[in-house]
């Protein structure tokens, strides 16, 4: 009987510590689920924000000037499209360069064409260096135009 007893208390003690093992495990269940955020009353006040927006342009689509570019060399050649075959090289907007061939030919041409007062020009044709004088008023880029011939016919680097 001693030992039924001794086994009482045993199972007491452990019925206590399930207990308080479930009882902290709800008080930290309690504690960390419950909201951190407090919950403000309804106000009647109104808030307005204004922002000052700007308005972007829209960007008008890039014209293609290569149909006038090219009237611009065959005017200046004196071909037309039935009797030259001409191909543009570099085009920056404000100056233009490639060659033409005439379609009965063996060889081809160098030409220059620059927008002046807003119509293309056809500058230069031929297979050599253009004269600094004929480019000199179009302000052809060194990209395009690298060389020249001076007056005296001697090649110049711009």
């Amino acid at each position: 009987m001693e030992e039924r007893d001794s086994d009482g208390w045993k199972i007491a003690f452990f019925a206590f510590l399930i207990l308080l093992i479930v009882g902290i495990g709800g008080v930290g269940w309690f504690l960390f689920t419950k909201s951190k955020t407090a919950i403000l009353p309804p106000t009647s006040e109104l808030t307005i924000e204004t922002r000052q927006t700007t308005s972007v342009p829209t960007p008008t689509p890039p014209v293609n000037e290569e149909a006038l570019i090219r009237q611009a060399v065959f005017t200046m050649t004196g071909l037309d499209e039935t009797q030259a075959e001409l191909q543009i090289t570099q085009n920056t907007g404000t100056h233009a360069n490639g060659t033409i061939r005439e379609l009965e030919a063996v060889g081809g041409a160098y030409w220059l064409a620059a927008k002046s007062e807003g119509n293309w020009v056809g500058v230069y044709d031929g297979q050599s260096q253009p004269t600094c004088t004929e480019i000199a008023p179009y302000n052809f880029p060194t990209v395009l135009v690298p060389q020249c011939l001076d007056a005296g016919g001697n090649v110049t680097t711009r």
